[in-house]
């Protein structure tokens, strides 16, 4: 057997590994072996020019070399490339000088270790393959939350067994004094990836701010809807996390959806990030507000610019340096709440720094007045050019909206374009006529009938008896009238046991019973009149004279039948009523 067979165990056993555990396609790994088994061979003869292919037949590998048929003893002759005629007809006697004639090659040919340079470029196939794999399915998704199982625990990092790959948890990326044992399941952001020569590098992270922000995008459902948004948020790692929300619903309360029933939302993010304290507060476009809510729990007095040293700068430069709204702030608290706004080694004043991503000094209101600066001054300066920027911002959002609706009905305007295929033109084209709608006259009057059959020049060449049997069927057809279906009265219904009853009493004579005349009575007539009218109006109904007849004498004798009559006199019956 010159090929390899693939039904051998210890194959189906390497694929099977491949495809399960390593999640690498098998016709990937085939494809690879075939390539790795080209070159191998195309490096042992000494010919990367030499044509050579690998086919799978059925369950067996084997190797081909494509030669080309030359003359004998020719001076441009390759064995590598080439094949003597005389050669080649003992492989196909139709041989021909040009043809390709196609070679198997023997396994054994090819020796050890060129097999072994084959198994070690297709673990550099299979490398390079899952180092692209891990890029390509990671690299979409940084700061993503992601759950995985620690493998193993270093003093300087931890592996974590996530879908597909290992990531790595850094110390620097650890939440301080967390204690990470082998097996234990928990939570991390992917905070970057990376390909080098070593392969694909997933880092996790679970000390970043974005952790503690999917972790409320998670508990909280109005943010995962949108009705809240997380506007800003910083973090020191173990210590504090300050986040402003804002809600799109005037109705719904950022920071008590934030905080949940009882806490028990905020109190599930805490649980996480291992009693980590948690400021949330409302979101505000004013600069000065949101630096205030920011420093809490310090209360803060005043908030505004703080001078900047502008000397040797264009006259340009500083009104583009003023105008921007990223000048430095000068905040100032009581005495008393100078150490609150700083805080523990200054972590609340970093804090609401990284928040606002603003240069803040604090400072009390006995040094400033030091410094003889009017705080009252300063903060009308400093409302008065927020609300400069706050009109800036409107008109921009409004010039953007303005832009987005051009935007939107030129790309409709140009949809219309595009699929306007004439069609509607060319049907009332279709339509158009060279005679006026009130010139066309309408068939159906018995005298124009004849005169209309005879100014049709395609009716000219028709029989003239064959014409007057038609105008004949037509006549008959309209003067024959629709005739009225005759409806029989319903028989009353009447059970057997009624029979029975009827048998067993003797007959009485009947009793002629008395009525009230009633004062509607003559309305009731009038409206059955009426209605008898308009039911006449509204189906008109020709008849002949027979049917006429017919029915004129139906009507009288159901009238005839009828136990109400007008001559009948209602009074005569009162005195039976009233004796009842």
């Amino acid at each position: 057997m010159s090929g390899i067979s693939l039904k051998n165990k210890d194959f189906i056993d390497g694929m099977r590994i491949f495809e399960d555990d390593r999640k690498i396609d098998p016709e990937f790994v085939l494809e690879t072996l075939k390539e790795a088994i080209v070159k191998t061979y195309q490096k042992h003869i000494d010919a990367p020019a030499a044509i050579v292919r690998v086919e799978i037949d059925g369950k067996e590998m084997k190797i081909f070399h494509d030669l080309t048929v030359v003359e004998d003893e020719s001076d441009k002759f390759d064995e590598t490339l080439d094949i003597e005629l005389s050669e080649a007809l003992k492989i196909n006697p139709e041989a021909k000088v040009g043809d390709v004639i196609t070679r198997e090659v023997n396994f054994n040919e090819i020796g050890r270790t060129s097999i072994s340079v084959a198994k070690n470029m297709l673990k550099q196939k299979i490398k390079e393959y899952e180092k692209q794999r891990v890029y390509d399915e990671y690299k979409d998704k940084e700061y993503d939350l992601i759950s995985g199982i620690i493998k193993t625990v270093e003093d300087k990092f931890v592996l974590v067994d996530i879908k597909n790959t290992i990531g790595i948890l850094l110390k620097s990326e650890q939440i301080p004094g967390e204690i990470y044992r082998e097996g234990m399941q928990i939570k991390a952001i992917i905070k970057e990836v990376s390909k080098n020569s070593k392969g694909s590098q997933v880092v996790l992270s679970r000390a970043d701010a974005m952790f503690v922000k999917r972790l409320f995008e998670k508990e909280v459902p109005e943010i995962q809807q949108g009705i809240i948004e997380i506007k800003a948020i910083a973090r020191e790692a173990g210590e504090r996390t300050k986040m402003a929300v804002y809600s799109r619903n005037e109705e719904v309360d950022p920071i008590g959806a934030c905080i949940g029933p009882r806490g028990s939302r905020v109190q599930a993010v805490i649980s996480e990030v291992k009693g980590e304290k948690i400021d949330v507060f409302e979101w505000n476009d004013n600069i000065g507000e949101l630096v205030k809510n920011a420093l809490s729990p310090a209360e803060v007095k005043a908030c505004f610019y703080q001078e900047e040293n502008l000397e040797g700068l264009s006259e340009e430069e500083i009104q583009r340096r003023l105008k921007r709204n990223n000048r430095p702030l000068l905040v100032v608290v009581d005495d008393d709440q100078l150490s609150v706004a700083i805080g523990k080694k200054g972590k609340n004043a970093k804090l609401a720094v990284k928040l606002t991503d603003r240069k803040i000094d604090i400072k009390t209101v006995s040094e400033i007045e030091e410094m003889g600066i009017d705080i009252d001054e300063k903060v009308a300066e400093f409302t008065l050019d927020q609300e400069r920027i706050r009109k800036e911002k409107e008109a921009k959002k409004f010039m953007q909206l303005q832009e987005e609706a051009l935007k939107r009905k030129q790309e409709f305007d140009q949809e219309l374009r595009d699929n306007d295929t004439g069609m509607i033109e060319e049907v009332f084209d279709e339509l158009e006529t060279d005679t006026p709608i009130e010139e066309i006259e309408v068939f159906g009057e018995e005298d124009n009938f004849e005169d209309e059959i005879e100014n049709k020049e395609e009716v000219e060449e028709i029989p003239s008896d064959v014409v007057e049997e038609v105008k004949e069927e037509v006549k008959e057809e309209v003067k024959e009238p629709k005739r009225k279906l005759k409806l029989e009265p319903k028989p009353e219904y009447k059970s057997k046991f009624e029979d029975y009853a009827d048998a067993s009493k003797p007959v009485e004579k009947p009793v002629e019973k008395k009525r009230k005349k009633k004062n509607d009575d003559d309305d009731r007539r009038l409206r059955a009149k009426d209605m008898k009218k308009d039911k006449e109006h509204a189906l008109k109904v020709e008849y002949s004279e027979e049917e006429l007849e017919e029915i004129r004498l139906k009507e009288e004798e159901e009238s005839a039948d009828s136990w109400i009559n007008e001559d009948i006199d209602f009074d005569a019956y009162d005195d039976y009523y009233d004796k009842d």
